[in-house]
């Protein structure tokens, strides 16, 4: 390894602080960076020891964040803080109680990761006697997390002491468009025309990430951090030179970095011929070699068991035949993935991408030190992460663009049958940390399980109701957890196309309403929907009739202590409303939307659960178990009460029968004068009804029992395709700030002309409900947050 250069050469004095009984390694650096810091002091320090900075030219390139990101090339991320510094007692209080438990275990490993760092000009570490002269001073604990075929990863919990609180947001947080990376990307799969080729996959991480963006030198001192030491051993604080992992500000930083390059490479993807294709010096080495195949993914295809798709007979004829062959990236954090069509166009994807890299972060050069690494993780690439294939493990998941699946990888389902085994039903209680792990664990895993963010009500309402540390597993809980036995059973049989988890255009629109004493609603099918069975291409009417006992029980002014709320009973609708159009129409992974007058209703259908153990939550688990079994993607939103009459009609006019109900909306909502029998009626079966009103009575049924196998559908029908594709509003993210809009109480809002067979597709632009949304990716962000 060669010798760190630095940028002034000067003999290294003998130290005059005590370092004790350091690690002999890291002992050498901390006594040749004390020695450093009394000679230079602390700006020329850091200047010493940080050398040149891993930014590139960035006069060469053109993005609205170019600005930002010379402001961190030249003085570096700022560390503001909206509280007072910290007192010599805050200092001191902090020292005495030292690191995180964790890092005991692992004082070895810390010594030579910062031992690592340090050589990396990354961090550096001082004797608290002379750290706690520097101006500003804050401490924050480390602790180390255990990984799974991997070293340790240690972190820093800048929030235990309220540095992450206190921290100012001079950032450009806008800049942190990852959260929905995966999203897009199955998105982008979906959408892409099939007749261009399968879509291929590939992935380019950096290496070192946030620790190529250097920290503001006055403000390095405000993140320390209590490097773990043995007792006799002096107390030292690691200090980061670069953004640190767990600080608030790290990666909206970052990302306003790695942004910029997706956004640089989509804009010349977007000008770009397959003809141009500019070189790069690591293309050709991340072209020979081959695209690894998941182990899961292998042992499948090496079996030939590969499971029942249930593949719809068509394509949705709402996606769009795009005029080009896909060619995108998108990135997470550090993470850059890419989607393209075609071999040729491959190659120039990858190099566009490699170039605008180097644009933003510089590569290795010459006269760098032997520590420093390509921005282009060569560890990544060496491994066929950067090369092409149909099957890629991309953020956590395994998708196989051909069979258009994604699934879990073979140790997330081990980790999940492991979470279940470790919770018998025979336990009573489990401490609060560890639940919120189970939760957190399941919840990563809901993506790939359609259906299993509905089963989270009782376990989310245990931990709301804990006493002391202790979290009780009541009788729901453990019902709840054996329907993730029931699922993780069905894993392997039934993989997760990603036409279930990407919302299109609207199939169909509904309506549905229930009262005291009933339940009804309408459906408008698209004119792609083929009918099933007996039905025919018109809207559906149902209607349901509640059980004395369940109207009995409902909550009024005359009977306040009833169990039943008019809440209940509008979810309990929905169910029956979904079952409807499941039941008449192939719906199998299509898009429809459902609306209510009831927003009580509509939100928990938008979450999917609710922190309960009443009715809502058995009846949301139904609502899970029913969309895992008929593959559908609902969408839900507000109808008001005025402009909702035909499910009011059909939850009230009980005392018609069959046939009168059928002539009253021929006659009152035809939407064809011409035509006498516009609607058909569609009867709930008495399974579903069983399981419903179970859920009303707070009892819970058998998965299997909702479960009613429709009638195939017809081969003939009508189909259609649509030319344009305008992305709907989708609620994705959690509601903005404004949950939803005033309304007036007017029947302007019910146009019949809007449930015509040509305008359903366009249902989802007409969302009442203020939605986060899930758009393209833009060619390119601008940051709000000025240098």
């Amino acid at each position: 390894m060669k010798k760190i250069k630095t940028s002034l050469k000067l003999p290294v004095p003998r130290p005059t602080v005590d370092t004790g009984k350091l690690p002999s390694d890291l002992g050498k650096f901390v006594e040749r960076d004390t020695a450093l810091l009394k000679r230079l002091g602390w700006k020329k320090f850091i200047n010493s020891r940080r050398q040149r900075g891993d930014l590139s030219d960035l006069r060469r390139i053109n993005h609205p964040a170019v600005r930002l990101l010379k402001h961190y090339q030249n003085h570096g991320a700022p560390v503001k803080f909206s509280s007072q510094p910290w007192s010599r007692q805050d200092i001191e209080k902090a020292l005495h109680r030292g690191p995180h438990k964790s890092c005991h275990e692992y004082h070895q490993f810390l010594s030579e990761e910062f031992i690592d760092m340090i050589n990396k000009q990354q961090w550096v570490v001082l004797p608290y006697s002379e750290a706690r002269k520097l101006p500003n001073l804050r401490l924050s604990p480390p602790g180390v997390v255990p990984q799974r075929n991997r070293r340790p990863r240690w972190i820093v919990d800048y929030s235990f002491y309220g540095v992450n609180a206190d921290t100012l947001d001079l950032a450009a947080r806008e800049a942190m468009q990852f959260g929905h990376a995966l999203d897009r990307i199955l998105r982008e799969i979906i959408l892409a025309n099939p007749d261009d080729g399968p879509v291929q996959l590939m992935k380019v991480d950096l290496s070192d990430g946030f620790y190529r963006i250097d920290l503001c030198v006055d403000d390095i001192p405000k993140l320390g951090v209590l490097f773990p030491t043995a007792p006799g051993e002096p107390k030292l604080v690691a200090f980061p030179l670069v953004l640190p992992m767990g600080w608030k500000n790290s990666p909206p930083i970052f990302s306003t970095a790695t942004e910029t390059i997706a956004d640089l490479a989509n804009t010349k993807i977007a000008s770009s011929t397959e003809s141009d294709a500019p070189t790069h010096a690591l293309d050709d080495l991340a072209a020979s070699i081959l695209s690894p195949t998941p182990a899961h993914a292998l042992q499948t295809l090496i079996s030939g068991k590969i499971p029942s798709l249930q593949i719809p007979v068509e394509r949705d004829p709402s996606l769009p035949s795009l005029p080009s062959p896909l060619a995108y990236i998108d990135v997470f954090v550090d993470d850059f993935i890419a989607c393209v069509q075609g071999r040729n166009r491959g190659r120039q994807v990858r190099r566009i991408l490699f170039q605008a890299i180097d644009s933003v972060f510089r590569p290795l050069e010459e006269s760098d030190p032997s520590t420093r690494r390509e921005p282009i993780s060569m560890k990544k690439l060496l491994q066929g992460d950067c090369s092409w294939g149909t099957i890629k493990t991309v953020l956590g998941w395994i998708i196989n663009t051909v069979t258009q699946t994604i699934h879990l990888p073979e140790h997330r389902q081990q980790r999940l049958a492991e979470i279940l085994a470790e919770i018998p039903k025979s336990q009573k209680r489990i401490s609060i940390k560890r639940w919120h792990r189970v939760l957190g664990e399941l919840r990563s895993m809901s993506l790939a399980l359609p259906g299993s963010r509905a089963l989270f009500s009782q376990m989310q309402h245990a931990l709301t109701t804990h006493k002391g540390a202790r979290v009780s597993l009541k009788k729901g809980v453990h019902q709840a957890l054996d329907d993730f036995r029931w699922l993780l059973k069905d894993i392997a049989s039934r993989p997760t196309r990603i036409a279930e988890v990407v919302p299109l255009n609207s199939s169909a629109e509904g309506h549905h309403d229930a009262s005291g004493k009933g339940a009804g609603g309408v459906w408008f099918p698209s004119s792609h929907l083929k009918p099933r069975g007996k039905f025919g291409h018109k809207p559906i009417l149902w209607r349901y009739e509640w059980p004395e006992d369940i109207i009995a029980n409902l909550v009024t002014t005359e009977n306040p202590s009833g169990t039943v709320t008019n809440s209940d009973l509008e979810l309990a609708g929905g169910l029956i409303h979904l079952e409807a159009i499941v039941q008449t129409f192939d719906v199998r992974e299509r898009t429809f939307l459902s609306k209510t007058d009831n927003l009580a209703t509509l939100f928990w259908q938008r979450k999917g659960s609710a922190t309960t153990d009443k009715v809502p939550a058995y009846l949301l688990r139904l609502f899970g178990i029913h969309q895992r079994y008929h593959r559908y993607v609902p969408r839900h939103d507000y109808l008001s009460g005025p402009s909702n009459p035909m499910a009011d009609d059909s939850s009230r006019l009980f005392e018609l029968s069959d046939d009168e109900l059928l002539d009253y909306f021929n006659t009152k909502y035809s939407l064809c004068p011409k035509q006498k029998d516009t609607f058909q009626l569609w009867t709930p079966s008495p399974q579903l009804i069983s399981a419903v009103t179970s859920a009303l009575r707070n009892k819970q049924s058998k998965p299997e029992s909702l479960l009613v196998e429709p009638e195939p559908p017809m081969e003939s029908g009508n189909s259609g395709t649509s030319s344009a594709l305008n992305w709907p509003l989708i609620p994705f993210s959690k509601p903005s700030k404004t949950k939803y809009l005033s309304y007036k109480s007017s029947h302007n809002e019910f146009a019949l002309e809007a449930l015509q067979e040509t305008a359903i597709p366009s249902g989802l632009d007409r969302l009442k409900i203020t939605y986060g949304m899930l758009p393209r990716r833009s060619l390119q962000w601008g940051p709000k947050t000025h240098a």
